[in-house]
């Protein structure tokens, strides 16, 4: 999905170029996730809505879905509320796997992400810092073989902790909430495979 459609509400639209099933609501207030300048945008603080788009199941093999991140705050990353922006999981339940958060930065920069294999809690951090307004491609992976979630960027892979075996996953979902800082994560050219 490269989200280039009108500005407005990403719950109901098709992405483009396809395939993928339409963005659908599954928590929250349903619209106040946006379509903006040709990206999602996941604004943590009074937004609520997390959406998603459907695939067809996956139980063996690796599910990755590759795409652009920039992130945008008043102050670097602080305090212990790191909250998840996206991550697999099966329709119909709360089987969130590999959940992609923004925290706290390791050295001098604005912040740096972590990964979880399946708690909401990063299990693993980047050990690369990241500045705000620096566009970051990114993978995030599930090993269905192994229940292990990832979190790749550039050459480096860091990995959850936990294992969570027999999924049967059929999503990708962008989520808002409310964090420490209440960043803003933009979203682009959004690519999900999955590697036999």
């Amino acid at each position: 999905d490269n989200f280039n459609r009108p500005d407005g509400s990403l719950t109901g639209t098709s992405p483009t170029p396809g395939p993928g099933g339409v963005w659908t609501d599954h928590s929250g207030t349903t619209g106040d996730l946006l379509l903006s300048g040709g990206q999602a945008v996941v604004q943590h603080g009074t937004p609520s809505e997390d959406t998603h788009t459907l695939f067809a199941g996956q139980t063996t093999g690796i599910l990755e879905a590759n795409f652009d991140v920039t992130v945008n705050g008043d102050s670097p990353i602080s305090g212990g509320d790191y909250e998840y922006f996206a991550h697999f999981f099966t329709e119909g339940s709360f089987n969130f796997r590999s959940r992609v958060d923004v925290v706290a930065a390791t050295g001098g920069g604005d912040y740096t992400f972590g990964i979880s294999s399946g708690t909401s809690t990063a299990e693993a951090t980047f050990p690369v810092d990241f500045d705000f307004g620096e566009t970051v491609n990114m993978t995030i992976a599930f090993d269905l073989d192994t229940g292990i979630g990832s979190l790749t960027i550039g050459a480096t892979t860091v990995s959850g902790t936990g294992a969570i075996l027999g999924e049967n996953l059929d999503s990708f979902a962008l989520r808002q909430s409310d964090s420490s800082n209440n960043e803003t994560v933009l979203v682009d050219n959004l690519v999900v495979t999955q590697i036999p």
